[in-house]
């Protein structure tokens, strides 16, 4: 082991310590003491004990850096069981990388104080919550889905299948080549998409890619968005909509309710090119409370992209109207995670 990683086995070790109930105990043990029962080389394990019970035993590897995409390999060769945990520990483990550490039965701990580990002999559980974002982050490697161009990216990835080639997909958004191959290769980092070397991109994990956008996007966080108050309801609104001249597409509750229903729909949502003229189209009264239909600016042409009609009235892609539900305040998320669910039932019906 490098001095670096002893380092961080010393400090994980204390920053649990100060995590155990009162009476309890870690310490660090040799690796021969911790490892011998191990298929796999650990880089050591560490020994909690409640006083006067006997000791658990957790087989425990520190890396100065995991990316989501490593929790594969680590889950093949380390092969954690509640019987035999194994606890990963880093400077700084993301949302991401926790996620797939737990679904794969992975203990963690970073020094920002994420913490997760159980225990069955003796029983202990210890969950904390540390940084979200990498306070030492690597300012070489792109870690953002900020942007018109990222979020035609995510759309492309999400609305047509793979087998795509980076410049393919480069060609189908009108990026730079380059600039899609830093955002595809922090993808792949994050496991949300999966390429052979130098070749195509195979697969795409679109459920946690649109949360993953959902992150950093929404259509509330702009200062392109306007809230009205339709007099005669939404019902008037859509038939506004649907004899006027202007470009709209509708996202959010209603747009969704079309294929996965969770309630009525008490916010309509719909992009809108020319915004200073939506008050006379549609008969709306700019309100602050009360309000029931929002206008959203469209942060790219790429929303009226792989529209449908319901109706007669145009719907945003599902892609498109998931990733607005996902950051809709109220129910939307719940909404969101609803329509996430009839797409991945009925991926023919939406994805090309």
């Amino acid at each position: 082991m490098a001095i670096s990683d002893n380092r961080l086995i010393i400090e994980i070790n204390q920053l649990l310590q100060k995590r155990l109930p009162a009476g309890w105990d870690s310490r660090v043990l040799k690796p021969a003491q911790g490892t011998r029962k191990a298929s796999v080389p650990m880089d050591t394990a560490l020994s909690v004990r409640r006083k006067g019970a006997a000791a658990g035993t957790v087989r425990f590897t520190a890396k100065s850096r995991i990316d989501p995409k490593d929790v594969d390999y680590l889950a093949a060769t380390l092969r954690p069981t509640p019987e035999q945990p194994v606890l990963i520990a880093a400077t700084f483990l993301s949302p991401r990388t926790q996620e797939r550490l737990r679904n794969r039965g992975f203990a963690y701990a970073d020094l920002t104080g994420n913490v997760r580990l159980s225990l069955t002999e003796p029983g202990l559980f210890i969950e904390t919550t540390g940084a979200r974002e990498n306070p030492a982050p690597d300012p070489r490697e792109r870690k953002s889905l900020k942007g018109a161009k990222a979020g035609r990216l995510v759309r492309a990835l999400c609305d047509f299948r793979p087998p795509v080639g980076l410049r393919e997909l480069a060609k189908r958004v009108g990026v730079d080549p380059g600039y899609a191959s830093r955002i595809v290769d922090f993808l792949d980092r994050e496991a949300l998409v999966s390429r052979t070397t130098r070749g195509p991109i195979t697969n795409v994990d679109w459920q946690n890619l649109l949360k993953r956008w959902s992150r950093e996007y929404s259509p509330f966080r702009r200062q392109g968005v306007a809230m009205y108050l339709a007099p005669r309801g939404i019902p008037a609104a859509i038939a506004r909509l649907k004899q006027g001249t202007m470009r709209y597409a509708v996202t959010g509750s209603w747009a969704a309710a079309e294929v996965a229903p969770v309630a009525p729909p008490r916010l309509l949502l719909v992009y809108i090119d020319q915004p200073a003229a939506v008050e006379r189209e549609l008969d709306l009264r700019p309100a602050e409370a009360g309000a029931n239909i929002a206008i959203l600016s469209p942060f790219d042409d790429v929303v009226f992209e792989r529209t449908s009609l319901k109706g007669g009235v145009t719907v945003a892609a599902f892609s498109q109207v998931a990733a607005d539900l996902l950051t809709s305040p109220g129910r939307g998320p719940n909404e969101g995670e609803a329509l996430m669910q009839w797409m991945l039932e009925n991926e023919d019906a939406w994805r090309a």
